[in-house]
């Protein structure tokens, strides 16, 4: 563990320490996973009734939704069918984004935490 610095106010470090804390905490997989699949949800409803009630001829072709998301149309049933595809879809990215930042994020501080240690080890072989 490296000396701390004789110049850094006392106070400092233990309110600098719970930010960065903060900063690196890990995201929550299920949390994120339900709070995108609920917008992508809401988003894939919103469209779709808006596609029935703002263009009744059909022109903007948001049926061809139904070839990524199985039982979509552009009824009200099918606006609730793209409207579970849409949470389901969200939900697996939203979980993966997480899963793939705290990844990251994990590897990232292992390699700064070795770094750091053998940087500090150097130092003390030095002075033997």
């Amino acid at each position: 563990m490296p000396l701390p610095d004789q110049n850094e106010p006392q106070g400092v470090a233990p309110a600098l320490e719970r930010q960065v804390a903060l900063v690196f905490a890990p995201l929550d997989k299920r949390a994120l996973g339900v709070a995108l699949g609920f917008t992508v949800a809401v988003v894939l409803l919103a469209a779709t009734v808006a596609s029935r009630v703002l263009d009744p001829g059909g022109r903007f072709p948001i049926e061809l939704l139904g070839q990524f998301f199985f039982g979509y149309n552009r009824t009200i049933s099918g606006a609730l069918i793209g409207a579970f595809w849409g949470f389901v879809t969200g939900f697996c990215w939203g979980w993966f984004l997480a899963f793939a930042r705290n990844f990251v994020l994990a590897v990232w501080l292992m390699i700064m935490r070795v770094r750091n240690d053998v940087a500090s080890s150097r130092v003390f072989l030095d002075h033997i």
